[in-house]
């Protein structure tokens, strides 16, 4: 016969199928050899040692000393050195009876109801299967906890739902880690950090791997999730407990993971074809019937009528990796997909549909963990968004609103970088909101760069070619028009500050503080002003006193 397995009342009230609750607690982790229901005086006589006694209270029923009765049943028990008491509620008693109750405590019996709906003949079966064979019990114990981490899939957040079913199934702690060890769902009071330092430390191993930190028993094992690779941790403070339940539950985690990769596919894809649809007829121009089916159509993505939401408008940022040339690129899963997933956990409002130069637009849910998302899209993408809205008739004015201010963000990254110039794949990308973005600034992104520059040169073309006057006129205004904060910014002398600006005003024929011509310096030199500010010398220039000095510094 193959090796019996040893029970305990503990592993008893983790399997959810038999209905079990405690009520009070005594040694949880006493070992069962078998159950019996009794109904009649006298139980210690139809009991062994380790045995479990099953009852619904019917021999209280009706009798005057029915306390009394109570308090010796728990005296027989304890005498017999029963495991413990089970107390089918909802047949004659609603619940334990508090006398029942006080002399449990009183002795440290482990006191558990059964409830009405599962039969006591269920709970004995499985005493006595679990008694059999070891190994019919453990096929047993991993077709529940498939069973029970298969209902995660039904949620609305399964990642979420599977691993809190892990931690109620180990009554510890469950945690679900990034490669880079950020947590991305966890549950139970296990130390978070110091398992994911314990994980990283042996990660150069692969593997499942167990270890303890502190007094936690902890069993770790990598998976891969829509390409990307993920840690999964189970903790607990019993040993036991890792030693039998942590390897089917890993096991079957990792089975419901690839479950849910797939799942996950064909949902994006189904969901990303719907918000395109969606889009497009938002785009096209609504009748007050087309926005009212559209509402109903945007429902499944957490859309609510009468809440603010923002249109988006996303280009890819440059990859250097990608940019050299050398060779193909290594494979990593498509930003978009990770931003929906990434919506789809934080609970955000979203439709998105990408166009063929990796870039995406849409509309988003106007909530506070926009922010959070726009961190992520921030790795990837630049992004302009529109001010909030309710009415999705104005969606595609929204939507150019989107575009404006992402113009102007790529305008700024344009001057911050140079033109041409590779950026570095950490660098985040610019995150604009429409109603971040300035008068001027939103005139000028009405056009291109290279337009503005051509007009600036054609109005401005004789000063712009001298790069110490440009240098002199954009410190000026952006030190407010005043002569000697410039001299001070330029480490110049406030005489050659003044020399140089009546040179700039024998160049545009008109005087310097003429409102027209800062308003046309401004707008010429507006990208530039921008910048950041550097106080550095200017060659040949020497601050003093003497103000010929200054002067011959000039040519």
């Amino acid at each position: 016969m193959p090796p019996t397995r040893n029970i305990t009342v503990r592993m008893l009230l983790g399997e959810r199928h038999l209905g079990l609750k405690i009520v009070n607690e005594g040694d949880l982790d006493r070992r069962i050899r078998g159950a019996h229901s009794v109904e009649i005086e006298s139980a210690g006589k139809w009991l062994r040692q380790d045995w479990l006694m099953l009852t619904t209270g019917l021999r209280f029923v009706g009798l005057p000393d029915a306390e009394r009765q109570q308090k010796a049943l728990v005296e027989e028990l304890v005498q017999c050195r029963a495991a413990a008491l089970l107390f089918g509620v909802g047949v004659h008693f609603q619940d334990v009876p508090p006398t029942l109750r006080r002399a449990a405590e009183a002795a440290g019996l482990n006191l558990l109801t059964v409830d009405p709906s599962v039969p006591f003949l269920q709970v004995e079966q499985y005493v006595y299967e679990s008694e059999l064979s070891s190994d019919a019990y453990l096929l047993r114990q991993r077709l529940r906890i498939q069973e029970d981490l298969l209902e995660a899939l039904a949620a609305d957040q399964p990642i979420k739902a599977l691993v809190h079913r892990i931690g109620a199934l180990t009554h510890g702690a469950a945690i679900l880690y990034e490669e880079s060890g950020r947590v991305v769902e966890s549950t139970g009071q296990g130390p978070t950090v110091l398992i994911w330092s314990a994980v990283r430390a042996g990660s150069s191993h692969g593997g499942q791997r167990g270890f303890t930190v502190g007094r936690w028993h902890v069993t770790a094992r990598p998976v891969a999730l829509r390409g990307v690779g993920y840690w999964i941790a189970i903790a607990s403070r019993r040993e036991q407990v890792i030693g039998e339940l942590g390897q089917p539950i890993l096991d079957a985690t990792q089975k419901l993971l690839g479950a849910m990769r797939g799942l996950r596919t064909l949902t994006l894809a189904q969901s990303v074809t719907e918000a395109a649809e969606i889009l497009r007829t938002i785009r096209s121009g609504m009748t007050p019937d087309t926005a009212s089916r559209i509402w109903d159509r945007l429902r499944p993505f957490r859309f609510e009528r009468n809440r603010t939401m923002r249109a988006f408008v996303a280009v890819p940022k440059v990859d250097q990796d990608t940019s050299r040339g050398d060779g193909p690129a290594p494979a990593h899963p498509d930003p978009r997909d990770v931003l929906l997933e990434t919506a789809q956990s934080f609970g955000l409002p979203l439709v998105l549909e990408a166009d063929q130069t990796d870039g995406f637009s849409g509309l988003a849910g106007d909530r506070v963990v926009l922010d959070d998302w726009l961190r992520v899209a921030a790795r990837t993408h630049h992004v302009g968004l529109s001010e909030p809205f309710e009415d999705l008739n104005l969606a595609r004015a929204r939507t150019r609103d989107a575009e404006r201010a992402l113009r102007v963000a790529m305008r700024g990254r344009h001057h911050r970088f140079g033109a041409g110039t590779v950026e570095k794949t950490e660098q985040p990308g610019s995150i604009l909101r429409f109603e971040d973005v300035d008068l001027v600034t939103w005139l000028l992104a009405s056009r291109s760069v290279e337009a503005v520059s051509a007009k600036a040169r054609q109005q401005l073309g004789h000063l712009l070619t001298r790069d110490d006057l440009t240098a002199t006129v954009v410190t000026y205004l952006n030190c407010d028009q005043d002569v000697r904060a410039t001299a001070q910014a330029m480490f110049l002398h406030p005489n050659s500050v003044r020399y140089r600006l009546r040179r700039v005003e024998e160049l545009l024929g008109a005087p310097i503080t003429s409102t027209v011509v800062v308003a046309n310096l401004y707008l010429a030199l507006h990208d530039r002003m921008s910048e950041p500010r550097q106080s550095q010398r200017d060659e040949g220039d020497a601050p003093g006193p003497d103000s010929s000095r200054g002067l011959c510094g000039d040519r």
